[in-house]
């Protein structure tokens, strides 16, 4: 299996084209071989609420590599690019951890014959999750905690950024770290971060949710 994530950056004067195409894959997604798994989501800015129209993630779960050299040098995925070549950027990973459900799926299982990564290379994390109506409130109060936690680790991350499915709702981080050790300070040590997650339990926000951890097999376009 191969994940990768595709990140396109938009000019001003593109941005409807690509505002559309967003409406035209929601109504018909991408139907090409060896693509098992797929979602194009928005950004926010600042990992909050308010929409980033110049910035849109393709999510793709592929059988192989091959299979995603394919499509992104076919002619369906042309349209979705940017007219400018350098706002183009992907990630390519391998998963090796993940739990919980993406639209009542895994779509992450990890290949449990490959060996586990190294260490010490990059660890790309992405945590997924519908947020209930209820808790929407509570929810996003919390956002300039999380936030400001994300801001503090300064050169130990190599990306973070915030996306989404739908506005409000379906709510997605992802990030990429220096190395595994990095990844477990934050999510198990650092105060701030443990009491948010805290309260994820405790006050129910989430009707889904999913959890997965990869490693960085190579980052183009960076």
């Amino acid at each position: 299996m191969l994940v990768t994530l595709t990140i396109l950056k938009f000019a001003p004067g593109d941005r409807y084209r690509a505002f559309a195409n967003m409406g035209r894959w929601l109504m018909k997604p991408f139907d090409v071989a060896g693509l098992g798994f797929q979602k194009m989501m928005g950004t926010g800015k600042n990992f909050g609420f308010i929409p980033d129209f110049s910035q849109y993630v393709f999510l793709g779960v592929w059988t192989g590599e091959a299979a995603a050299n394919a499509f992104f040098s076919s002619a369906a995925w042309q349209p979705f690019l940017p007219k400018n070549p350098l706002g183009i950027s992907t990630v390519y990973l391998r998963p090796f951890k993940s739990h919980g459900l993406w639209d009542g799926v895994n779509p992450f299982t990890p290949d449990k014959a490959l060996p586990p990564p190294d260490p010490a290379a990059p660890v790309a994390v992405l945590t997924r999750a519908n947020i209930r109506p209820g808790a929407l409130l509570d929810f996003y109060r919390n956002i300039p905690q999380a936030r400001q936690r994300i801001a503090e680790q300064g050169d130990n991350l190599l990306l973070a950024m915030g996306v989404g499915e739908k506005p409000l709702v379906q709510q997605c981080t992802i990030s990429i770290w220096k190395n595994a050790a990095l990844v477990d300070q934050f999510a198990y040590r650092q105060s701030g971060h443990r009491e948010i997650v805290k309260k994820t339990r405790d006050r129910q926000w989430y009707s889904e949710e999913l959890f997965a951890r990869f490693a960085v097999l190579r980052m183009e376009g960076f």
